[in-house]
């Protein structure tokens, strides 16, 4: 994990995260294009939906501090769009109850 080489030419680097050593699983993996986004879960680690839920909350906190932090949007407003891009994205997917009464 430390020390190789990036698994992708834009990953994440993990500098300053030297904690994360072999008792740390990966659970997913985020890329996104001008043209589409594409996401990959190991629901195999992380076997309960509920605990994969609450990990995406702590994403989102984690990511509006991240964009707080840049300078350009306060967390509480970074945290604002990141729900209503949740919102969005639930909304245009629909819930799992409305998918089943389409079959």
């Amino acid at each position: 994990m430390f020390g190789r080489r990036p698994e992708h030419p834009h990953s994440i680097p993990l500098a300053g995260h030297e904690g994360l050593g072999e008792q740390y699983r990966e659970i997913a993996r985020f890329w996104v294009s001008a043209d589409r986004s594409f996401v990959l879960v190991a629901p195999d680690v992380v076997p309960s939906p509920a605990l994969l839920g609450s990990l995406l909350v702590e994403c989102l906190h984690t990511a509006a501090a991240g964009y707080a932090a840049a300078g350009n949007i306060s967390e509480e407003a970074a945290l604002s769009e990141l729900w209503k891009g949740f919102d969005e994205e639930r909304s245009r997917l629909g819930s799992p109850h409305q998918l089943g009464e389409a079959s």
